[in-house]
C-alpha cells in the first residue's frame, strides 16, 4: 500500500530536487551498509542519500549487497549506469522501487556477477523512469551478461524503459518468471538463453515483445503461460543459426507466432524438437530448410497441428519448405500444416521440396493456399520409395496443385501421384 499512497507525493519531491535532469554528473555510490558480507561493516561509509531518503545508485558494485525495502515510494535512484563487476550478487528485495533518472540509466550485471530480485504478486519490484517522463523509452535497460544459475528475475516489472533495442537482455542466462515488461520504445526482451521462462506478460512494445537470438547452445525458444498484447509486432522473433554440431533445440508452443524474418533453416547434426500447436510465420521470399543430417520432430496433433505459413495470408507469400534430412528413423512431419507457400522461383514452381536421398515419416500434413504450379516435387522417386513413409498427405485450395515426380529417367518426368508411398497424396 505504502507505494500507492506516497507515489504523488514522491513525484513532487523528486522532480522538485532536480530527479528528472538528465544532464548531472553523478558521483559514484556503493550501497555498502546494505552488504551481506560476514565482513565488518563499521567503517565502511554510509550510501549517499537525496533529501527524500532515497539512496542514489551509480558507478559499480564488486561486492555481495542487498538492496532493502526502504519504506518509500521510491527507494533507490540509479544516475547513468550501474555495474555489478567481479563475482557480486546483488538481492533484491520485494517491495523495492528503483528509479531510473534518464534515458542513459542502465543496469548490468558483469560476466561472473549475479542478479537475485525476487518479489512476490502482492510486493513486485519495480523498475521505472523518472516520474516526470511517463512514455516508453524513458530509461535504459536491465542487462544480464553472466551465466550463472542464481540469475532470477520473479514478480519485477519493468515499466517504459527501452531507450534503445530492449528493456531486458538476457545475454548470458536467467531465470524469468511472474514478470511484467510494460511498454518499450523499440523490443521488449532480448534472450539468448533462459533457464525458465514462464507466466510473464510482455505488452505496449513499439516492435517485438522478445527477439531470441543465434543459437550458441543447447536452447529452448518460448516458455510457458506468457502473454503478449498491444505489442507493434505481436510476434516472437527468431534469429537463427546453426554454427555448431550436436545440439538440441525446442521450440515451446505459445500464444503467438515464432516470426522467421530470415527463414527457418536447420542443418548440421542438430535436432530440433517442435511442440504440437507451434506456428511459425515466414517472412516475405523466405524458406524453410532442412539438412541431410539434421533430425527434426514435428510432431503436431489433429487437434493442434504445427503450422507453417505467411506472415501475411497471402498464397505464394514465402517460399516453400525444403527438406533434405535423411534421418528416416527420427525425422518426422506429422499432422503439419503448410500454407501461402510456393512462389514461383521456388525449385521450378513448386511449395515443398523433398530432395534426394531424402527420408523421413511424413504423415497426416496439408499444403494449402499455394500460388506454385506443383505442390510437392519429388526428386528422385526411386529414392524416395525407399527412403519414406508418406501417409494421409492433402494438397487443397489450389486446382493447378500436384505432385511432380522426377523418376530418375532422364526426360521423364511425372505429375501424378503414382508411385508407392505417393498413392496416398490426395489433391483436392
Amino acid at each position: 500500500m505504502k507505494k500507492t499512497l506516497l507515489l504523488a507525493v514522491s513525484a513532487l519531491a523528486f522532480a522538485a530536487c532536480g530527479g528528472g535532469n538528465n544532464n548531472q554528473t553523478p558521483t559514484p555510490q556503493t550501497p555498502e551498509t546494505q552488504t551481506e558480507s560476514t565482513e565488518s561493516t563499521e567503517n565502511q561509509p554510509a550510501p549517499q542519500k537525496n533529501t527524500d531518503g532515497q539512496i542514489v545508485l551509480s558507478g559499480s558494485i564488486d561486492k555481495n549487497v542487498t538492496w532493502k525495502d526502504l519504506g518509500l515510494p521510491v527507494d533507490y535512484v540509479v544516475e547513468g549506469e550501474i555495474r555489478l563487476d567481479g563475482n557480486s550478487l546483488v538481492t533484491v528485495e520485494p517491495d523495492v522501487t528503483i528509479m531510473f533518472s534518464g534515458t542513459d540509466g542502465r543496469l548490468i550485471v558483469g560476466e561472473n556477477a549475479g542478479i537475485k530480485m525476487q518479489g512476490t504478486q502482492e510486493k513486485p519490484i519495480i523498475l521505472t523512469g523518472p516520474v516526470n517522463n511517463p512514455n516508453a523509452g524513458s530509461w535504459g535497460f536491465l542487462e544480464i551478461l553472466s551465466k550463472r544459475s542464481d540469475n532470477t528475475l520473479e514478480y519485477v516489472t519493468l515499466k517504459n524503459g527501452g531507450e534503445s533495442d530492449f528493456v531486458l537482455k538476457i545475454s548470458g542466462s536467467a531465470s524469468v518468471k511472474n514478470c511484467t515488461v510494460d511498454g518499450a520504445n523499440q523490443n521488449g526482451i532480448y534472450i539468448l538463453k533462459t533457464t525458465a521462462f514462464e507466466n510473464n506478460t510482455v505488452k505496449n512494445c513499439k516492435e517485438f515483445p522478445v527477439v531470441y537470438d543465434t543459437w550458441t547452445e543447447n536452447t529452448t525458444f518460448g516458455g510457458k503461460n506468457n502473454t503478449y498484447q498491444d505489442n507493434g509486432k505481436n510476434y516472437i522473433k527468431a534469429r537463427f543459426s546453426y554454427d555448431e554440431d550436436s545440439k538440441s533445440y525446442t521450440f515451446l508452443k505459445e500464444s503467438v507466432p515464432y516470426f522467421c524474418d530470415e527463414g527457418l533453416e536447420l542443418g548440421n547434426r542438430t535436432t530440433t524438437t517442435i511442440e504440437a500447436g507451434v506456428k511459425f510465420a515466414f517472412n516475405r521470399g523466405t524458406r524453410f530448410y532442412v539438412g541431410p543430417e539434421t533430425i527434426v520432430k514435428a510432431q503436431g496433433t489433429a487437434a493442434d497441428p504445427i503450422v507453417f505459413a505467411g506472415a501475411e495470408d497471402k498464397p505464394g507469400y514465402w517460399q516453400g519448405a525444403e527438406i533434405r534430412t535423411e534421418q528416416n528413423d527420427e525425422s518426422v512431419f506429422a499432422y503439419c500444416n503448410f500454407e501461402n507457400a510456393g512462389s514461383k522461383d521456388f525449385f521450378d514452381d513448386c511449395a515443398f521440396l523433398i530432395s534426394t536421398d531424402a527420408g523421413f515419416k511424413f504423415s497426416n500434413c496439408n499444403i494449402s493456399r499455394i500460388k506454385s504450379k506443383y505442390g510437392v516435387r519429388v526428386e528422385h522417386a526411386g529414392n524416395f520409395v525407399d527412403n519414406m513413409k508418406c501417409d494421409n498427405i492433402t494438397i487443397s485450395d489450389a486446382s493447378k496443385a500436384k505432385v511432380i515426380v522426377n523418376t530418375g529417367i532422364e526426360g521423364v518426368i511425372e505429375d501424378e501421384a503414382t508411385l508407392d508411398g505417393l498413392d496416398k497424396i490426395k489433391m483436392d
